[in-house]
C-alpha cells in the first residue's frame, strides 16, 4: 500500500469549480456572441488570452490587438466572477477534511491571479489555501511546474510526497513536468475520450472525489 500524500495541488477550472458558464458569459459579452458550454470547454485550459483568441477564431471575429481584447474580457469577468460557478459534488467537504487534517492545499491556475483569488474566496469562504497561484508574473504558465516547486518549498514537503489533481491534458503535462503523482478528473472541461486522445494515461483518470480522498486521507 502506497503512503498517503502529505500535500495536494489542485487545478481550478473544471477541477474544483464548474466555471464554464461564467467564463462563457465574459467571452460572449466580449465578442457579442453566444457560445455553448462545449465550445467554451474547448477554448479554456491555457489561459484566458488563448481562450479569447480561440473563441474569436471560432466565429471569424477579426481583431488587431489580442492584449486589448483580453483586457476587455477581463473587465467583464471581474465584474461578475461568480454568477453560475459552483463547486463540483463533494469538493467542499473534501477541502474541509483536508483543512481539518492539516494537509496543505495549493491551487494552481492559468487564470489571472486576482480573478482566481476572487472566485475561490466567494466559492469557498471557509477554506484555507496555503498557496493560490494564478497568472501573476512570478511563474510561467502551466504546464510549467515552477509554482509547484515554490509550494513545496513553502510547506517544506517534497514534491514526491504530494498529489496533483486536474482535469485536462495541460494538467497531465504539468504533473509530468513536476515529476509527481497525479490524477485527472473526468468531470471537468474535457471528456474522457478527449483526455485519452490527448495522451493522458487511462490509469490516472478518476470519476469520483473518493478516489482522490483515498490517496490523501
Amino acid at each position: 500500500m502506497r503512503p498517503l500524500k502529505r500535500g495536494i495541488v489542485f487545478d481550478l477550472d473544471g477541477t474544483l469549480l464548474n466555471t464554464t458558464k461564467d467564463i462563457g458569459l465574459a467571452i460572449g459579452r466580449t465578442l457579442e456572441h453566444e457560445f455553448t458550454d462545449s465550445q467554451i470547454n474547448r477554448f479554456v485550459g491555457r489561459g484566458l488570452k488563448n481562450a479569447i483568441i480561440n473563441a474569436s477564431a471560432e466565429i471569424g471575429f477579426r481583431f488587431d490587438d489580442a492584449d486589448a481584447l483580453l483586457q476587455r474580457l477581463l473587465n467583464f469577468y471581474r465584474q461578475v466572477p461568480v454568477r453560475y460557478t459552483r463547486p463540483y459534488p463533494g469538493v467542499t467537504g473534501f477541502l474541509q477534511d483536508l483543512n481539518r487534517a492539516n494537509i496543505p492545499v495549493c491551487v494552481y491556475s492559468n487564470k489571472e491571479q486576482d480573478i482566481a483569488e476572487s472566485v475561490l474566496k466567494i466559492s469557498f469562504p471557509n477554506i484555507t489555501f496555503a498557496q493560490i497561484t494564478g497568472m501573476n508574473g512570478k511563474y510561467e504558465m502551466k504546464p510549467s511546474s515552477q509554482a509547484i516547486e515554490a509550494f513545496s518549498k513553502l510547506v517544506k514537503i517534497p514534491v514526491s510526497d504530494m498529489l496533483y489533481v486536474g482535469d485536462s491534458e495541460v494538467d497531465h503535462l504539468t504533473a509530468k513536468a513536476a515529476d509527481m503523482d497525479y490524477r485527472i478528473l473526468t468531470w471537468g472541461m474535457r471528456t474522457k475520450e478527449d483526455l485519452l486522445g490527448s495522451g493522458v494515461p487511462e490509469e490516472v483518470l478518476v470519476s469520483d472525489i473518493d478516489q482522490i480522498r483515498d490517496l490523501v486521507l
